[in-house]
């Protein structure tokens, strides 16, 4: 009797089955809230290469397709320079070759970056052009752990920014599973 109960409630209920996250299982192409990939927020510590300093920031990630592949990147950064704080703001498309499944992605945007530029006394903000390229390692549940590196290339600058940073973002849902 047990387990032909048991064989009822499986077979009765998929949708709780197919919601049990398997490690190694693809997240492509599956639908989430409204059928979207799920959006995410999240933070990152790296180091400016050029400037040899740490840099910490935030970002927020919005799918712009229901599949993931394509996002916008909005995020903000400090770079702790000694004596100086240095803030950039960025947003970026950003297309992820994997979508849901994450993996490698690549974009290009816009920053502006504060600080005091050569020739300059007072600190003034200007607009650049950015470039990331980065990997992001989906099936941990709603955390969601990266790597990343950018470019930040600014005329008035003495040289390209870039860092390498390592970052955590937290989805706001965590997409259904399918086999």
């Amino acid at each position: 009797m047990c387990a032909l109960s048991l064989l009822a409630l499986a077979t009765t209920a998929p949708d709780t089955v197919l919601a049990q996250a398997v490690p190694g299982e693809v997240f492509r192409d599956l639908p989430g809230p409204g059928g979207w990939a799920p959006p995410s927020i999240g933070v990152r510590l790296g180091f400016d290469q050029k400037q040899r300093d740490e840099v910490l920031g935030a970002q927020l990630r919005l799918p712009i397709l229901p599949s993931g592949d394509i996002e916008l990147m909005a995020s903000a950064d400090v770079t702790f320079l000694l004596n100086l704080k240095e803030y950039q703001y960025n947003l970026e498309a950003v297309y992820v070759w994997d979508g849901r499944a994450g993996g490698l992605y690549g974009g290009i945007g816009l920053g502006l970056r504060n600080t005091i530029y050569p020739n300059t006394v007072d600190r003034s903000t200007e607009l650049g052009y950015t470039a990331v390229i980065g990997f992001r390692l989906v099936g941990l549940g709603l955390i969601v752990p990266q790597l990343e590196y950018r470019w930040v290339v600014i005329n008035e600058a003495p040289f390209t920014y870039q860092a390498l940073s390592l970052g955590v973002n937290l989805a706001f849902w965590q997409p259904v599973v399918r086999n």
